[in-house]
């Protein structure tokens, strides 16, 4: 292979975006400017608009970056049931993961929560309550 078949991707493709499943969270961004008349904070991408965090490359690098942390909790709790954590449920080994990527802020507490459900399906695991989706908005 040439140096000039290397091809290095900087940014996803379009095709790429539909990967997000549409349970994924997205950022809620509140805010206000000042001003007599009322104003909506918006983002120009690609000739559309969108809310402020919510252009299809920012949502896919956020999933992106929570389906690999899913993954690699996934290989973590099997290491765990098959060791130091035998003696647990694999909701309890679940439930403990939750708080600690809340307390790294490297996700939102939505995210963290969508991570430890993923986490879940990935491993056919039981979903701890406190991962569920409770945004009354969704509920029916």
């Amino acid at each position: 292979m040439n140096k000039e078949d290397t091809v290095v991707r900087t940014q996803p493709e379009d095709s790429d975006y539909a990967q997000v499943p549409a349970d994924f969270p997205r950022p809620v961004h509140l805010g206000a400017v000042p001003g007599a008349q009322l104003k909506l904070l918006m983002t120009q991408y690609d000739g559309r608009f969108y809310l402020p965090g919510c252009t299809p490359p920012e949502i896919f690098w956020r999933w992106d970056v929570c389906e690999n942390l899913a993954r690699h909790i996934s290989a973590k709790s099997i290491e765990s049931k098959a060791g130091k954590r035998s003696h647990m449920s694999e909701v309890e080994i679940l439930d403990q993961y939750l708080p600690r990527l809340i307390a790294t802020n490297w996700v939102s507490e939505e995210e963290a929560k969508w991570i430890v459900r993923r986490t879940a399906i990935i491993l056919g695991w039981p979903v701890p309550l406190a991962a569920h989706n409770t945004d009354c908005s969704k509920q029916t």
